[in-house]
């Protein structure tokens, strides 16, 4: 075992000057860069999952809206709140997800939910801006929704 004895003032020494920036060496990736995985439609899966998820937890009560903004633009958050007001989400749960890559920075998807007996969609749009998956549009079918005739001309 070697040993190697250090100057006590090397060691206090500021970071730049104790290890030198090398400008061979590649910046680290603090965050994946979209769709780079070797599975993408795992990987878009998984976010659009967990989305759907927050946004159940979200129309539940469980979670505040608000909570989302991070992830979720203020049209999204806008739309999901309606819903929350609007129906009753009692026992709510993701049944099914379904995701497609649209391109390397947009990823669509929508989400089965399962609520008393019935299931209710959630459309969502994920697009790689500012350095993270951000939720760009949000829609969520109501329970007959559907069913609204629109107005006549």
């Amino acid at each position: 075992m070697e040993t190697t004895l250090s100057l006590f003032e090397d060691l206090w020494l500021p970071p730049a000057e104790r290890e030198p920036f090398d400008l061979n060496h590649p910046p680290l990736q603090l965050v994946p860069d979209p769709m780079e995985s070797d599975d993408e439609a795992s990987q878009a899966h998984s976010l659009i999952g967990a989305v759907a998820r927050a946004a159940v937890e979200a129309l539940t009560g469980f979670r505040p809206v608000a909570q989302l903004s991070r992830w979720l633009e203020p049209s999204a958050i806008a739309a999901l709140s309606v819903a929350a007001r609007q129906g009753e989400w009692d026992g709510a749960t993701v049944a099914r997800v379904r995701a497609e890559v649209a391109d390397d920075l947009v990823i669509e998807g929508v989400a089965q939910i399962a609520v008393t007996g019935r299931r209710v969609a959630i459309a969502m749009r994920l697009e790689w801006l500012c350095g993270h998956w951000l939720c760009t549009d949000l829609s969520v079918l109501l329970p007959g929704s559907h069913l609204v005739t629109p107005p006549s001309n």
